[in-house]
This record gives structure tokens, C-alpha cells and sequence, in this order.
């Protein structure tokens, strides 16, 4: 029950990706000062407009925000003159959630270059791999209190990547 629960939740957001030479700045304002402190591929939970959050830095100005709103309208609200950046959704990028007990399936079969690794991957923690030759993000965060691991991929990858990690 708790992982149908999950799903649903999962597949109600929508990613969105922020970046430009004010994206810190920006985040900073709506997430607060701890997103700061982050370092490349770590998250944090929040929420906005009472809607639960989830932030992933992908480097020093750009973070994908997974918020099942219009984040492009929240931000519009609170942009001002003095922000340089950009929202984006790309129509190709995919996304699929597995269950924790697919990820040892996951990291077996996929690689990635140091200093990631994909043992012992912690809550909050993503990481650039690569499955055969598809290139992927594999994010373990919560979801509104419940452990997830989200798969980020081109969308003509999606159902190759269940036959591979035999995700029913």
C-alpha cells in the first residue's frame, strides 16, 4: 500500500529546472539559506505555497525542483529586475520511481565515475550514472515523508530502463 501511495505521489510532480547567474540567489530566496550549503547532487525538502518540494542542486546556479505546482508562475511572482535566470521543463526528460528494494538491481548493473558512487546512496543524494549507454540521474529522496528513488532519463529510454532493472 505504502508504495502505490508513493507512486501516486511520485508521478503528481513535475520537474522543473531553474538556472542563470542569479539561480542561487533565486533559491536562496525560496528555499532559504540552507540550499547554500548543499554541494552538487545533494537535495533538501521543503515545501512552498503548502505543497510539499523536493531540491537538487546540479551544480553552483542550476537546481531541478520536483513540485507538483506551477513553479513557473510561483516564480514569475517572485521575480524581480534584479534576477538573471530561467525555468524550463524539457519534453524529453523522463522520469520513473523504484521501489527500494529495486535499487541493489540498479546499482549493479550501473556505473559511474568518481567521486559518485552508488553504494550506500543516503537520502537527499543524487548521481549522474550511466546504464549500458543511457544516461541517467538516480535521485533517493522523500516524497512527502515516504523514502523514494527517482530515475531521471531521456523519455525513449523509460522502457528499456524497467526491462533492464526489471521493473514490473
Amino acid at each position: 500500500m505504502t508504495h502505490q501511495i508513493m507512486a501516486h505521489q511520485i508521478m503528481t510532480h513535475h520537474l522543473w529546472d531553474m538556472a542563470g547567474v542569479d539561480g542561487l540567489a533565486m533559491a536562496k530566496s525560496l528555499f532559504g539559506e540552507a540550499i547554500g550549503h548543499l554541494a552538487p547532487f545533494q537535495s533538501l525538502e521543503t515545501t512552498i505555497q503548502h505543497e510539499n518540494c523536493s531540491v537538487l542542486r546540479l551544480c553552483d546556479y542550476n537546481f531541478r525542483i520536483a513540485y507538483a505546482g506551477a513553479f513557473d508562475r510561483l516564480i514569475a511572482q517572485q521575480l524581480g529586475p534584479q534576477y538573471c535566470i530561467w525555468i524550463k521543463q524539457y519534453d524529453w526528460l523522463g522520469r520513473m520511481q523504484i521501489t527500494l528494494d529495486r535499487l541493489p538491481a540498479l546499482i549493479e548493473q550501473a556505473s559511474v565515475r568518481a567521486p559518485h558512487r552508488l553504494a550506500n546512496l543516503p537520502n537527499n543524494q543524487a548521481v549522474p550514472a550511466q546504464l549500458d549507454d543511457i544516461a541517467l540521474v538516480i535521485w533517493r529522496h522523500y516524497i512527502q515523508g515516504q523514502p523514494a528513488v527517482e530515475i531521471h532519463a531521456s523519455q525513449s529510454h523509460l522502457t528499456c530502463l524497467k526491462t533492464k532493472i526489471n521493473q514490473p
